[in-house]
């Protein structure tokens, strides 16, 4: 796989595993140049193994779209594709390595981010994966991390920090924070390993969700209403004074309770179980965001019983909708895409000149019946009515020879 002896790559190499699953497993090593490393390798025939996997998963949710319509608005075929195109990583070391070093980059732009192994892409190919080697205890050891002096309720709060500024603020994030998967440096860092799956947030999606979440936390649960169908994610058919109705059902018996019990993954466990009323479809970028959400706040639980899960994370919201949603935001980004526009616009003209002298020399032509229809649509203006149609003939194979 990487052209090259294991002796000629690594100076020593452990034969035991110290971590195994279904797809790989990890072996601790040391470079020629003396590094600590962590090298993963896919077990043999793991992508046939995963195909033979999946195949009948997708038939029987073809099945289930085919012969249960209650079952569409769920989009059972999508979700599965969507597990599919996020267990592929796996299935690629190299897309893992992409995904940690961009995980990595938006990390350290954040005082909250967690440390992420570098990736030594000269010993990475597409079966193997080497990273630097992460010391720490591991973050469920509770007994070990405070016997080492370590703030416990930091480090739930850090986590929690942690995980939606790479949700929220970046809009792609680790989506498999299971404790074994994260440590606790010497220095009281949260170090994440295991790229595999991970999840992407578009910016539409992330403020919908800002929105949504600061909605319920006032009990403004018309606010609530307005951004699910904003979002397209109710159907506009339905009434959404009743849909803020079934909104202040979810969010009063989770919100009615001490602080410390407000929970982020329960108001989106309840959000989904109203879908059938009111006919919304499933969202598969949003079932990776709750699963691992969920798995987040059950591990800083563990670290601190007593975490505040909202306090901890409101003013992280707040801040994310001010710096990336609020007008201000808004402004800026269309000023930006106004740049850009006008930056391209002396290559689209020329574009457009050159489609305009196609059609002057003939090169371009259209169908007569077609000419003939518009002349008849509108008799008494045809001359008018073809400049205009050639002239946005024009701009449309500028517009296609821009795009090729």
């Amino acid at each position: 796989e990487l052209m090259a002896p294991v002796e000629t790559l690594f100076e020593s190499f452990d034969n035991e595993p110290v971590a195994a699953a279904s797809i790989a497993q990890v072996h601790f090593a040391v470079t020629r140049d003396g590094k600590p490393v962590a090298v993963k390798i896919l077990r043999p025939d793991v992508e046939a193994a995963f195909a033979r996997d999946l195949e009948p998963i997708l038939w029987i949710a073809a099945k289930l779209e085919a012969w249960q319509p209650e079952m569409r608005r769920l989009r059972p075929c999508e979700v599965v594709r969507t597990f599919a195109d996020s267990v592929a990583i796996e299935m690629d070391l190299r897309l893992e390595a992409a995904a940690a070093e961009e995980l990595g980059e938006n990390a350290r732009a954040n005082e909250d981010g967690f440390v992420i192994p570098a990736v030594d892409w000269r010993r990475t190919g597409r079966r193997v994966l080497t990273t630097e080697r992460v010391s720490g205890l591991p973050i469920a050891d509770h007994d070990a991390l405070v016997a080492a002096g370590h703030d416990t309720h930091r480090l739930a709060a850090k986590l929690l920090r942690g995980f939606l500024s790479q949700a929220m603020g970046d809009g792609f994030f680790h989506a498999d924070l299971h404790p074994g998967n994260l440590f606790v440096t010497e220095e009281g860092e949260i170090a994440a390993v295991d790229f595999g799956i991970m999840g992407r947030l578009d910016k539409n999606s992330r403020r919908y969700l800002a929105e949504i979440l600061l909605g319920f936390v006032r009990a403004d649960y018309a606010s609530v209403a307005r951004v699910h169908f904003d979002a397209g994610y109710v159907p506009r058919n339905k009434s959404p004074e009743l849909f803020a109705q079934a909104m202040r059902a979810v969010g009063e018996p989770v919100l009615g309770r001490p602080a410390k019990e407000i929970s982020l993954s329960r108001i989106l466990a309840q959000l989904f179980q109203v879908t059938k009323a009111f006919d919304m479809q499933t969202q598969p970028q949003l079932l990776l965001l709750q699963k691992t959400m969920v798995v987040a706040e059950g591990v800083a639980q563990k670290l601190d019983p007593d975490i505040n899960t909202w306090d901890i994370t409101s003013p992280l919201v707040e801040g994310l909708m001010q710096a990336h949603f609020s007008p201000v935001a808004r402004a800026q980004e269309v000023l930006e895409e106004g740049v850009d526009a006008v930056r391209r616009l002396p290559g689209f003209l020329r574009r457009a000149e050159r489609a305009v002298q196609m059609i002057a020399d003939g090169s371009f032509q259209l169908d007569p019946d077609t000419l003939q229809e518009l002349a008849k649509a509108n008799p008494h203006g045809v001359r008018l009515g073809t400049v205009i149609v050639w002239i946005l003939l024009a701009f449309a194979l500028g517009l296609a020879f821009s795009l090729g």
